[in-house]
Parts: structure tokens; sequence; C-alpha cells
């Protein structure tokens, strides 16, 4: 899924143009991608929700996950303060586009979606793009089953350009779908990565995986 909106949501600071990029996926059935959409300005470009189809069966790769189980300290630190900052909107309750959307249960951080979300993340900053679709074509969903994750249900959080974990937190909780996707109480555990990536367009690459088994 190639990016081709003009950036509208660019952020200047005093030494990089900073562009924030979010994208959404629920499985709510079978269907194509949506056409790629602009946020409003100062939200960056949304991705819009991919459609699949509900349910998985176990297709591990045994050593799908050895490149993400030794992670940066401060990238984990960074991922451990999206599951809190996320677990405190949950409590509260949200409005997402308009909706009042009620408490909902506290996520539980789940070891093989965090290796999915940070195989994505891995991904897109070392390989420079931003998209649900892998650099080898996989899905969120195959992600997942590749890290040994058996799902009922699932979806995925990403994002690009945000340097902080209330940053990035802040721009899904304004973006419908993306709120919908944290706030949902059929989802019940959640992977974080975060892959920090110098020299690439955006530099910092956020991946939320949630599921229910």
């Amino acid at each position: 899924m190639a990016l081709h909106t003009p950036w509208k949501g660019a952020v200047m600071n005093s030494r990089i143009l900073a562009v924030a990029v979010l994208g959404a996926a629920m499985f709510t059935g079978c269907g194509e991608p949506e056409t790629t959409t602009e946020a409003p300005a100062g939200e960056g470009v949304v991705i819009p929700p991919v459609e699949t189809q509900e349910g998985s069966a176990t297709v591990t790769a045994a050593a799908y996950c050895d490149d993400v189980t030794t992670w940066n300290s401060a990238w984990t630190a960074l991922e451990d303060q999206v599951l809190v900052l996320v677990n405190e909107r949950r409590a509260a309750g949200a409005v997402c586009g308009g909706v009042a959307k009620p408490p909902a249960p506290a996520l539980s951080n789940n070891p093989q979606l965090r290796c999915a979300a940070r195989k994505h993340s891995k991904d897109m900053g070392t390989n420079n793009f931003m998209s649900h679709t892998g650099s080898d074509g996989s899905t969120p969903w195959q992600r997942m089953n590749w890290a040994g994750y058996t799902y009922r249900n699932a979806a995925e959080n990403v994002a690009a350009g945000y340097s902080t974990a209330l940053a990035v937190v802040n721009g899904w909780m304004t973006s419908t779908g993306h709120c919908n996707n944290i706030m949902n109480p059929a989802l019940l555990e959640i992977g974080v990565g975060y892959f920090n990536a110098p020299n690439s367009t955006y530099r910092h690459y956020w991946t939320q995986a949630f599921g229910r088994q």
C-alpha cells in the first residue's frame, strides 16, 4: 500500500521536517484495502483500516522472532510507555470520531504480538516505507501468525514520525479508526513495536498489534 498523498500534516522543527503518519487495520470481514486519504491538517496522513477475515491458524516460523527478541532498552521503554498510556485511555473512556466509547478492560502485553509489532516497525524503518503491507508482501495477520499468535479478533495500528510515546498515542486517539482499535473491548492483548531509523524518511516507526485469543 504505497502512499501518494501530499504531506499536508507535516510539522517543522528547528532541525528536521517531521511527518506524522498513521495507519489502522481491523478485522471486519472480507474486502479490499480502501484508498489512502488525507487527514485534517496537523494529524498527518491516515491509512484507512484494511478489511480482512476473522480467525487464524497458527503458522509459526521457528526463528521468526529471533532478530527482535533482544531490543534496544530505550526502545523497549517507549513501547512500555505506549501500553501504559493506552490503558489509561481505555480506563477513562474516549470519544472516537464523535462517538463516545465506554471504558474498556486493560490490555495485557503479549510477547508474540510484540514480536509481530517489532518485526513490522523494523521492516518499515530499515526499508524506508510506511504501510500495513510488509516489504515481503506480508499482512498484519500473517505477521501475527508467524509470531505464533492464534487469534479470534485482531487489529493493527501503525504510525511514523512521532518521537515520543505520548505524541504517537495522541495521534492515534485523534484519528477515528485508530481510536476505535484502541478502545475496542473485544481486543484484550497488545504488542507494541518501536524502531528508530535515523537515516530514513520518518525516523520513528511504531506498530500496535492487538488481539484476542
